[in-house]
């Protein structure tokens, strides 16, 4: 048995069966047991090799016995966010890319992981995946490997500085949006008292504000007022899983035109006699938009509903709509009625930058100033 003394590190080598096997002496472990990590190899310049990278990996703070793959440390990665609380829709994706895209890089150790293999990796997926789909999934790579860093597992992260190549073109459905002559279909069923439909005001106020879906699912009786003479509804918190909204624009109040008002009333009508068939009380800190059994609306139960009004209001292939497209609607009416894509963008709780890229397709290329335009717009269907 040879004595060596490796980067500041004691330790020996000796040989065993067919080979070499070296330790370092690290003193003693938590519970007293000696702390001697070993490495074996053919020779003693392999093994002398290997424990000088551990003893490099020591300095540096890695943990010198982790073998975890890549593909554990995404899942824990993962795992710690949903335990943290993030949506559960997110997980769900997140674990749908580790099974399809994360798993083709996945076998190899986290610590034997090389730049060229992340980039090799991003190649073979571009093949698939749209550019943004690819930027996201090579996220979840790099933010599991800075998770890593912090846990010792690695001393760098080799993702990061990686260049993403351009992947397939975006596969996503083009944006759509309703008619003009459809929309106003859809109004005049939202304010016609007999019968009115449940979703009269719901519909009213996506269409004439843009309102995103989990904003008007967080919706309460307290940030809507259609009683004064401004009639205004604020937007505060989302049906998200932390009440937050979507971005620090989507913070914003919006004066209503009288679409949303009239369906809003024939609405609160209906709404308050559902409650009191169950017993229940309608008050400020109640979801403007229920169920019948008081509850309040996920997007299933929305989108069924939803589509029963364009029936009503004779629209073809109501089950071709989701309830999204009441956000693109908003946008393409306003923008193709003259108004300012600047005003439209603080409308709908965006940046211009931001309405440009996600409603392009419904903007129209030629825009001019308007007055009153909400009521100019929508008021066609009264």
């Amino acid at each position: 048995m040879a004595s060596v003394l490796i980067n500041g590190y004691k330790g020996s080598i000796y040989r065993e069966g067919k080979g070499y096997t070296g330790v370092l002496d690290l003193g003693s472990k938590p519970d007293g047991s000696r702390n001697r990590p070993k490495r074996k190899g053919r020779t003693k310049a392999i093994v002398e090799e290997k424990l000088d990278a551990l003893s490099k990996d020591l300095k540096s703070n890695v943990k010198a016995t982790t073998r975890r793959t890549v593909l554990e440390v995404v899942i824990e990665y993962v795992n710690e966010l949903e335990r943290s609380g993030k949506a559960p829709s997110t997980i769900v994706t997140y674990r749908g890319w580790i099974k399809n895209h994360i798993s083709a890089i996945g076998a190899i150790q986290i610590r034997e992981l090389e730049a060229a293999h992340v980039s090799e990796w991003l190649v073979t997926r571009a093949v698939t995946l749209s550019s943004e789909s690819l930027r996201k999934v090579h996220a979840l790579l790099t933010n599991s490997i800075n998770r890593a860093i912090v846990f010792d597992y690695v001393g760098r992260n080799v993702s990061l500085p990686v260049t993403r190549p351009k992947g397939t073109e975006d596969t996503l459905r083009e944006s759509k949006s309703f008619s003009v002559e459809e929309t106003n279909a859809i109004l005049a069923a939202c304010v016609s008292p007999f019968p009115a439909h449940r979703m009269c005001g719901y519909v009213a106020l996506a269409i004439t504000t843009g309102l995103r879906v989990d904003e008007l699912h967080g919706l309460t009786w307290k940030w809507l007022d259609i009683d004064s003479a401004e009639p205004t509804v604020y937007i505060e918190k989302a049906a998200r899983t932390d009440g937050k909204l979507k971005t620090k624009k989507s913070k914003r109040g919006l004066t209503l035109g009288g679409m949303a008002v009239s369906g809003l009333k024939i609405w609160r009508v209906i709404q308050k006699r559902e409650f009191e068939a169950i017993g229940a009380e309608v008050t400020k800190d109640t979801p403007v938009f229920t169920l019948p059994n008081g509850s309040a609306y996920d997007t299933n139960t929305a989108r069924t509903e939803f589509r029963a009004l364009l029936k009503v209001a004779d629209i073809s292939d109501p089950d071709a709509w989701t309830l999204r497209e009441t956000r693109t609607t908003f946008v393409s009416v306003m923008s193709h009625n003259g108004v300012a894509r600047e005003v439209i963008a603080d409308m709908a709780g965006h940046t211009l930058k931001t309405l440009e890229r996600h409603y392009r397709k419904v903007l129209a290329p030629v825009h001019r100033q308007s007055a009153d335009v909400i009521d100019r717009v929508f008021g066609k269907a009264a």
